[in-house]
This record gives structure tokens, sequence and C-alpha cells, in this order.
């Protein structure tokens, strides 16, 4: 058995051909990949289960006292979060409640001028 070309068994082979791609492949890759998306997809729109006026609530109860502006959506340490800044004795208070259980997550103090 010789790894020859015989062109009487083979006549249609072309020699000069790139080789044939198996097509299951890229399914095997992109189905994956879509599904991890629409996961973080629906993780970040999924309705938080704390308001915005009961994070302002936490974050100034936190800080103890102040004046709170309106919370924004955020992500800190891979938690959605209310990023919300206090103002109290001249400092800035970033507080970050966690969406889903209302717990501070962190807190970042600087000054303000």
């Amino acid at each position: 058995m010789s790894s020859s070309y015989d062109p009487q068994r083979n006549p249609n082979k072309d020699l000069f051909a790139p080789p044939a791609r198996k097509k299951g492949k890229k399914k095997l890759v992109f189905i994956p990949l879509v599904l991890i998306l629409a996961a973080i997809a629906a993780f970040m729109l999924w309705p938080p289960n704390i308001t915005r006026h009961e994070a302002q609530e936490i974050a100034i109860n936190h800080v103890g006292g102040g004046v709170a502006n309106r919370p924004d959506r955020d992500f800190e340490r891979f938690q959605r979060v209310w990023s919300v800044e206090v103002f109290f004795n001249s400092l800035v208070h970033e507080v970050y409640v966690n969406m889903r259980t209302g717990e501070v997550v962190s807190v970042e103090v600087s000054r303000w001028d």
C-alpha cells in the first residue's frame, strides 16, 4: 500500500486544493459564547431589589449624615451596586451599596474642595 497519488483510483481529487475543514467546530465555539453573553446581559439588566431611594438612605446612615446625590448603577468587586456620593464634613464619601442585599460593599473618601 503506497501513499502516492493514483489518478485511476481517484480521478476527481485535486492535488493543490486546501484540506477540507470540519464544519462542526464553529458551532462548538459559537453556541457557548452566545450563552455566556446572554447570561451576562440578563445579570446586568435584572431589576434590583434595593431601590435608588433605599440606597441613598443606606449610604447616608452608613456615613452618619450629610447630603446624597442621585445613585448611579455601577459594578464594583464583581457585584452590581448603587454608587452614591454623600457630602458630609467637607468630605465626599463614595458609598457602594449592593443592589440585591443592601449591604455596603466599599467606601471611598476624598476631600471636597
